[in-house]
């Protein structure tokens, strides 16, 4: 089922990263048309789709590095929420200082890292069971 969502999410935003990119701002900041988006997001995330589906569907041991790696990005978002958000702030729009979150984006970024953590814990319990036959 994860695979199904990421999936669809990497062809969206390979397909149409300003609808994704939209969608995420209405959905975080108190006022999107106070943020100005930096000029390489959109592309960005046009080959951040492209790399998320090749990643996945590779091969199965690449899918399983990419679930570890969603465990690294999971610890820094479940540790450190804010300066997770502000860094990515910086690195996607001109004024970020600018942007305000809706008060509900710290504590989520928290809860999606704790996810994050969990997709990968659960990978590396897998690899260990499936070593161990």
């Amino acid at each position: 089922m994860l695979r199904t969502i990421l999936t669809a999410v990497g062809i969206v935003e390979l397909l149409s990263p300003e609808a994704l990119i939209d969608a995420a701002e209405r959905i975080a900041l108190d006022d999107p048309d106070d943020c100005e988006l930096k000029p390489w997001v959109v592309p960005g995330a046009r080959i951040e789709g492209l790399a998320f589906l090749i990643l996945m569907w590779r091969s199965d041991a690449s899918y399983s590095a990419f679930k570890k790696f969603l465990g690294l990005v999971g610890i820094l978002a479940l540790a450190f929420p804010r300066a997770y958000v502000d860094y990515g702030a910086e690195l996607a729009y001109t004024d970020a200082a600018e942007c305000e979150w809706k008060p509900w984006v710290y504590p989520g970024t928290r809860l999606v890292g704790l996810l994050y953590v969990g997709i990968a814990l659960d990978e590396l319990r897998k690899g260990r069971a499936s070593g161990n036959s």
